[in-house]
C-alpha cells in the first residue's frame, strides 16, 4: 500500500516523511471507504446527473 500512497503524493507534489506514509497506508483503507459511501445514495442512484445549475434571480423576503 505505501507504493500507492508515494504515488498520489507525488502525483499531488506533496512531500510526506515516512512516518506520514505509514500512517496513511494505515488509514487508506477506511478513508477510501468513507469516500466512497458518499456516492452511494440510494435516492440518487437513478437520477440523472446535474449538468447545469439553475439561478434564481428575483429577490423575496424581509428587506427585498
Amino acid at each position: 500500500m505505501t507504493a500507492e500512497i508515494r504515488v498520489l503524493l507525488a502525483a499531488a507534489a506533496l512531500p510526506a516523511t515516512e512516518a506520514e506514509i505509514a500512517t496513511l497506508a494505515a488509514r487508506y483503507p477506511a478513508f477510501r471507504a468513507a469516500v466512497d459511501a458518499l456516492h452511494e445514495v440510494p435516492a440518487a442512484r437513478d437520477l440523472p446527473p446535474v449538468l447545469g445549475l439553475r439561478v434564481r434571480t428575483e429577490v423575496s423576503g424581509p428587506g427585498a
